[in-house]
């Protein structure tokens, strides 16, 4: 893996690699020295080995260098990169080239692509997350449960009791969040107690609620994360 530690002094052979893009949506924030004391979310379109496509508000001039937080999945991964182009289109885009790399995040990136590139590669990468929720079961149960993790598709759900398949549910979130009650339907229940419950995979039925969601859990997971 130690090919996948990037530094300025090896920047010219990774220029010449063409690396496979995959299509992954991944939450990223830029921070540093491109925008002192500001910080920036954006989503990934697709990742390389060496760098990566983002779509964000924000969108930091050609040349730029910035330090990038990248929700891997249980891990967050660092790296310093630098801006290879930029496109004002809305929502911005930015292509970034990565410069250094420790071998501990250049190894959570390598296993990434390694499962992107795979069999079973994900559109949306899944968020840890560790959120409470109201479930409201037709024609008038509410449970409380807990959001284990999400992507801007679906949620994965703890409730202290089974709900059936193809059940439609919609799931508020604390009152903190701000957030109108997701609809959702449940996709697969598994029976047996996990954490005190009963683990079920909702599909979000909406797709601009889906990728609130999604946001909204990727601010949570990298600011206090």
């Amino acid at each position: 893996m130690s090919n996948l530690v990037y530094n300025k002094r090896t920047m010219g052979q990774v220029e010449k690699r063409q690396d496979p893009r995959l299509p992954l949506r991944m939450p990223v924030r830029c921070e540093g020295w491109a925008f002192p004391s500001h910080r920036t979310l954006g989503f990934t379109r697709n990742v390389s080995r060496s760098g990566l496509l983002l779509e964000a508000p924000q969108v930091m001039a050609q040349g730029a260098t910035t330090h990038l937080r990248m929700l891997t999945g249980t891990r967050i991964a660092y790296a310093e990169a630098v801006v290879v182009w930029t496109s004002e289109m809305s929502p911005g885009r930015m292509g970034f080239r990565f410069t250094t790399m420790s071998p501990a995040d250049a190894f959570a990136w390598g296993e990434l692509l390694a499962f992107q590139g795979g069999p079973t590669p994900r559109s949306s990468l899944r968020i840890p997350i560790d959120l409470e929720v109201t479930c409201h079961v037709p024609p008038g149960t509410r449970l409380q449960g807990r959001v284990e993790n999400l992507s801007d598709g679906g949620l994965l759900v703890v409730l202290p009791q089974a709900v059936p398949p193809r059940t439609r549910v919609s799931v508020a979130g604390p009152a903190w969040l701000v957030l109108p009650p997701v609809e959702a339907e449940v996709v697969w229940t598994r029976d047996r107690f996990h954490k005190g419950g009963a683990l079920h995979g909702l599909r979000v039925l909406a797709d601009e609620a889906g990728k609130e969601l999604f946001t909204i859990g990727a601010i949570l997971r990298s600011f206090f994360g």
